[in-house]
């Protein structure tokens, strides 16, 4: 499943991008992360929960930056599983960013989600809610954390 929005920053497009290629920063907004190890510049494991209908999740994900365009565009590629449970995940994400003045900057972004097993027989519609509360969640995060440091 596909989903495309986007939103506006209040900071300049140099500290957007520093804080979007800043793992520790990034995680902090990532709804239900538990933990980010940086295994290399382009290359993270981390493990993230969440609850989806009566089922409860915790994915070891490894993530690969895929595409790299300073400052404007960022694509990666998440796929993951559920130990307990043995739930998969694959995700691909690119966060487009264009500055709309010298401290506006808006992130446009497109998430493919992929999920397997059980998680996948909840439904599209459980799913897709659920998914599109955890991107508005990381949104705002972003919005309000770059504010306080504009």
């Amino acid at each position: 499943m596909i989903f495309e929005d986007r939103f506006t920053v209040q900071a300049p497009i140099g500290t957007v991008w520093s804080f979007l290629r800043d793992p520790q920063q990034v995680g902090a907004c990532i709804p239900g992360a538990e933990r980010i190890e940086v295994v290399d510049p382009t290359h993270y494991h981390v493990v993230a929960g969440a609850r989806v209908s009566f089922l409860s999740v915790s994915f070891a994900m490894d993530v690969a930056l895929t595409e790299i365009e300073e400052p404007r565009r960022l694509v990666s590629l998440a796929e993951g599983i559920d130990p307990r449970i043995k739930e998969r995940i694959k995700l691909s994400s690119a966060l487009t960013l264009e500055p709309r003045g010298p401290a506006i900057t808006d992130v446009a972004y497109r998430i493919d989600l992929t999920v397997f097993g059980k998680l996948a027989s909840l439904g599209f519609t459980v799913i897709k809610g659920k998914a599109r509360q955890m991107a508005i969640e990381f949104a705002t995060c972003i919005q309000t954390r770059l504010a306080v440091t504009a």
